[in-house]
């Protein structure tokens, strides 16, 4: 997970996120199907503009695992990192949305305050997680306080950063980075990762 800065909310989402955080939990409330939830429309700018928005602070990566979310398989979509089921009225603010791959998506509306925030200024990767260099998955730092290697187990398991061949697909793509001429790192998924390999 690599750590993210935040470019300010959109000037149209600004005006509108808490209406409709306010209608949507009034929707919510009333009928409990998540199913409702419907991304709004202002001045010409919605769900299309807000992907692009999301994208563009982190490179096109997901916010979560730094893949490249693409197609069908694994497409781009937008997480509630508060979900908006639990916490309704965050469904459309800014500081609450992030882009994201189908895979770390099925993260659903579960939700642990202890659940790491890659945006937070508190984060970055060496405070809570270490490498299995055999395997690519992703463990806790066990030099760091009991408070964040738990932390850093709800996020591994919550956003599955060691599932759907996520530590596979890392090991190839340092295989590749080191074997390639472009190092050019934000054009390679698992950032976080090909930049501790390729110094190991």
């Amino acid at each position: 997970m690599n750590k993210m800065i935040r470019t300010p909310v959109p000037g149209w989402l600004k005006e509108k996120c808490k209406e409709w955080g306010e209608e949507w939990e009034k929707k919510y409330n009333a009928t409990h199907k998540s199913s409702n939830f419907r991304w709004r429309q202002y001045q010409n700018n919605g769900y299309k503009e807000l992907l692009k928005d999301l994208s563009s602070i982190t490179n096109g990566h997901c916010s979560f695992c730094d893949a490249f979310p693409m197609g069908a398989r694994v497409p781009a979509t937008i997480e509630h990192f508060k979900p908006k089921t639990l916490f309704p009225l965050t469904a459309y603010m800014w500081d609450n949305l992030f882009l994201c791959c189908g895979n770390c998506q099925k993260k659903g509306e579960k939700f642990n305050n202890k659940l790491l925030k890659p945006d937070e200024d508190y984060y970055s990767f060496d405070e809570f997680f270490l490498i299995e260099w055999d395997t690519g998955k992703l463990i806790p730092n066990k030099s760091k306080s009991l408070e964040k290697q738990k932390s850093a187990k709800i996020t591994i398991d919550l956003y599955r950063l060691n599932e759907d061949g996520k530590p596979e697909d890392r090991l190839m793509e340092l295989q590749h980075f080191l074997n390639d001429g472009n190092k050019n790192i934000n054009e390679w998924a698992y950032r976080f990762f090909l930049e501790r390999g390729a110094i190991t």
